[in-house]
Formats: C-alpha cells, structure tokens, sequence
C-alpha cells in the first residue's frame, strides 16, 4: 500500500537497535569536529565526483546525510524498481547503498575517513553511469 510507514521499525525499541544508537552517541561525543565537517565533507565529494551528472537530480545534504534521485523511466517513489539492480551493482562494487526506490542515501557512520567516503561517491557515480 502506498500509505505505509515504512520506518515504523525505527520506533518500536528493538534493543539492538537501541545499542546501536548508544554506540553511535558515544562515536559522535567521541569524533564531534567530524560530525560537525560532515556535511561540508558531503558537499566537497559531491561537487568532484556527482555534480552535473545526468542520471541525477534533486541532490541534498543535510548534516550527515546526502541524498538524490536517479533519473529513470518510472515515476520518483519508493516502488521504483531501479533500487534492485543499483543496490545488486553497489555490493559487487562492495559498499552497502541501499537506494529507496530511486532515491539514493548516504548516512556514513561518524567514524568514516575521507576516503572511505569518497569511494562511496565514485561508486553512485559508476553505478548510475552503468
């Protein structure tokens, strides 16, 4: 159904999913200039590597989160059925990517270098190209 609250699981306590949360405060009091730079971090990789490319539009950034829409036949949603071979070609390329429909997130763990991430960037890139 398209009136599904698909993040419903995000909100019901799963005690690994609380863990997870408690080790990633720890992480972002542990690393804050990281987190803090993130987003201008997000900004500089995608300006070298995304920017202008023409399978994509609709780019964001939002404090550690980048997000865009690859441009396809179907229409903008998360029933885009592009998200199955992109998350299939982003594993063998090994990152774990998984679009929501067409929309393709980044939400990098606080940890992350530079370089890590900017694999993650060249990798949207080749994948959409393909």
């Amino acid at each position: 159904s398209e009136r599904t609250f698909y993040h419903g699981h995000s909100y019901t306590a799963n005690p690994l999913a609380c863990a997870a949360a408690v080790a990633s405060w720890k992480l972002l009091e542990e690393n804050q200039s990281d987190f803090k730079n993130m987003e201008a971090l997000h900004r500089k990789l995608f300006s070298s590597t995304l920017k202008g490319h023409r399978q994509l539009k609709q780019s964001r950034f939002c404090g550690t989160v980048f997000a865009c829409e690859m441009i396809t036949k179907e229409s903008d949603s998360y029933f885009n059925q592009v998200s199955i071979e992109m998350k299939r070609r982003f594993i063998e390329k090994g990152v774990l990517i998984r679009p929501l429909g067409n929309t393709i997130y980044l939400m990098p763990p606080y940890c992350i270098s530079e370089g890590e991430l900017e694999f993650a960037y060249k990798c949207i890139a080749q994948v959409t190209e393909e």
